[in-house]
Formats: structure tokens, sequence, C-alpha cells
């Protein structure tokens, strides 16, 4: 596989951490709220890129209506 995660010299592993290491239920809980809490936090910083996208769109196309009269 060849993804990256941040740092070039972290590769993301074929084998799930789950199948890797053996772990016991109150382990695989924690890592699954770790997990949510990440996913969380990803969601509401897409949310935010999005907002700003739709804010620099609206500047932009007022720009071009001054530049066209």
């Amino acid at each position: 596989m060849n993804d990256h995660i941040g740092d070039s010299n972290k590769m993301i592993n074929d084998t799930p951490i789950s199948d890797s290491t053996a772990h016991n239920i109150a382990e695989l809980g924690m890592l699954c709220r770790r997990l949510e809490r990440f996913a969380a936090g990803r969601q509401a910083y897409i949310k935010q890129l999005e907002t700003e996208n739709d804010a620099l769109r609206a500047d932009l196309l007022l720009w071009n209506e001054k530049e066209v009269k």
C-alpha cells in the first residue's frame, strides 16, 4: 500500500490494528472512542473548509460582477 499519513515516513499498514496485536474488549472500546473523536474532528474541519470555500466563491462572483460593469 502506498498511502502516507502526514509524515512521509509513516505508512498505512495493510493489517488493521485490531488484527496486528492481541487486544481485550476494553482496549478495543478505547480505540473506537479515539477513532470516533478523530473522525468528528476531521468532519468539523471539513465543514469549516466548505464554509470558507463558499464565502470565497461568493466574493469572487461579486468581484467578477463589478469587473463586468
